[in-house]
């Protein structure tokens, strides 16, 4: 299979002109970036100067890019079309090099693993079977199904594939407390961490760098173009997984330094330096049917322990009515004792006023992040009236 390259489509509207006097340093307009069909704003400077930034990181990995290049050429065949099947937009092919450079094994080191790098609880609430002996994020058809369900669930609560790819990365909690007091829905201009702030740009990277090299030649050294020039040929998956392990090391060391950048105005991304003890936006309105029920009945703390709540107010949950006093039965899924929390999931429902059970998968939820699991309670928790957000499956 020879270089990857993109849909003449994808390149055939005009950007919007700007001003070259403005960015030193380039002899010539940079050619129009889109994702997701989304124009990027290289008319903005700062953003012109991070997309720069980031095809330059790469300058000195000819060789690592080149073998990303060719589990690409064996890779991309089968994420695509999984990518098709949930009608996410072909950009997120390039999601898992900025991830793990599509390599099955990495490792981060705060846990997440596999080439979308699922954290366990995150993978658990996808899907994905992840214990002793079985780590389905490792599994490329099957963490690419998962990620597309969370990618479909993003862009639903987000309205832009762009936010959607930065909540990826940032987590959608910590996304929507940025954009409520920026009052900026707009990535490229909201104040976000370092690694989310360059996170985008990075993605963005590796597809003009794969696709169009050629409009670069300005910014990029002989030795990558050259490299870039290289026809790549498909392997079978088995091969492409065959890397070295140092290349692996890299991306977590590049991971690790992103997050202890001591300036992360170095990058042209400013932080967000707004009070951070804002509260964020509670489950039960970032998440479309999230509603309240107070423990009633404590059961044990192990798997398959039975609680029983209540509900404390009337509500929706996936389209369905619910009424306060109705009951869950919930049972203890999971426990990790390595984050001292619990995953309660219930399956059905009681309704207090007809007197009928109800098949209705729900799962609690942290209220302040909206994932699943939460923290172990002590008892006094317990005593004053526990209660806990919970969202239909």
């Amino acid at each position: 299979m020879g270089a990857i390259t993109a849909p003449t489509a994808e390149r055939s509207c005009l950007s919007t002109p700007y001003d070259l006097n403005l960015i030193p340093g380039l002899l010539r307009p940079l050619p129009p970036v889109y994702f997701c069909g989304e124009a990027v704003p290289l008319h903005e400077e700062a953003v012109a100067r991070r997309l720069i930034s980031a095809l330059a990181r790469n300058s000195s990995q000819s060789v690592a890019l080149f073998r990303m290049r060719q589990r690409a050429a064996s890779f991309f065949p089968i994420i695509e079309p999984i990518l098709s099947r949930y009608q996410i937009p072909a950009d997120f092919k390039y999601l898992p090099l900025v991830e793990s450079a599509l390599v099955g094994r990495a490792v981060s080191p705060r846990g997440a693993a596999g080439y979308w790098q699922f954290m366990p609880a995150t993978a658990r609430e996808l899907g994905l079977a992840v214990a002793k002996g079985t780590d389905e994020r490792l599994n490329l058809e099957k963490s690419t199904h998962a990620a597309c369900r969370y990618l479909r669930y993003l862009h639903r609560q987000l309205g832009s594939w762009t936010l959607a790819a930065a909540a990826y990365n940032n987590g959608i909690g910590n996304l929507l407390g940025s954009i409520r007091r920026q009052q900026n829905r707009n990535y490229y201009y909201l104040r976000l961490n370092a690694e989310t702030g360059k996170y985008l740009y990075r993605i963005l990277a590796f597809k003009e760098l794969f696709n169009n090299y050629q409009q670069y030649s300005n910014e990029l050294p002989q030795q990558l173009l050259a490299s870039l020039r290289k026809p790549v040929q498909q392997e079978a998956p088995a091969e492409a997984e065959n890397v070295l392990f140092d290349e692996g090391l890299m991306i977590n060391l590049e991971k690790q330094a992103v997050l202890a950048a001591p300036n992360p105005r170095a990058d042209f991304t400013a932080p967000d330096e707004r009070p951070d003890d804002l509260p964020l936006p509670n489950a039960a309105d970032v998440f479309r049917g999230g509603i309240k029920a107070r423990l009633v009945e404590a059961g044990d703390m192990q798997r398959g322990g039975v609680w029983v709540f209540n509900l404390t107010r009337n509500g929706m949950a996936n389209d369905v009515a619910v009424t306060e006093g109705d009951r869950l039965y919930a049972i203890i899924e999971d426990i990790d004792a390595k984050t001292g929390r619990v995953y309660f999931r219930a399956d059905k429902l009681y309704t207090a006023g007809s007197q009928q059970t109800m098949v209705l998968p729900l799962a609690a939820v942290d209220a302040s992040t909206g994932r699943m699991g939460i923290k172990i309670p002590d008892v006094d928790q317990m005593k004053a009236g526990w209660t806990l957000t919970w969202k239909a499956l």
